[in-house]
């Protein structure tokens, strides 16, 4: 059954590789620089319209919604901070780690003395 399993994964990993060669191919990516500028400046132009079939492009909106950019703009300021949160995260955890044996110490006495007073 493995083998069966692993011939099925293969081929499904063969023939999406070649479908996406041979649709890059059809569109002209593979060709020469000309081609491939006429490529370039086609889905630059590109519209999400263009490419959706009728039905569901007549349900998108005209323009981008706001939330889609405040959400843009979000991220964008996080990226710019990102490494700011990355040290401090990393500085947490160092910290954590070097006060985890007096925290378990903590622990421990919290425990004996819950247990001494549920006894009593």
């Amino acid at each position: 059954m493995s083998k069966l399993l692993s011939l099925v994964k293969l081929s499904t990993k063969l023939g999406l590789s070649g479908l996406a060669v041979y649709t890059t191919y059809d569109l002209g990516i593979w060709g020469n620089a000309k081609q491939g500028e006429q490529v370039y400046y086609k889905l630059q132009s590109a519209k999400l319209a263009d490419v959706l079939p009728e039905e569901i492009a007549s349900q998108l909106p005209d323009g981008v919604p706001e939330e889609l950019t405040k959400t843009v703009a979000a991220v964008s300021a996080l990226k710019k901070d990102i490494w700011c949160y990355y040290n401090s995260g990393v500085t947490r955890l160092c910290g954590g780690l070097a006060s985890l044996p007096d925290t378990v110490q903590e622990w421990t006495v919290q425990a004996v003395e819950m247990v001494k007073d549920n006894i009593k």
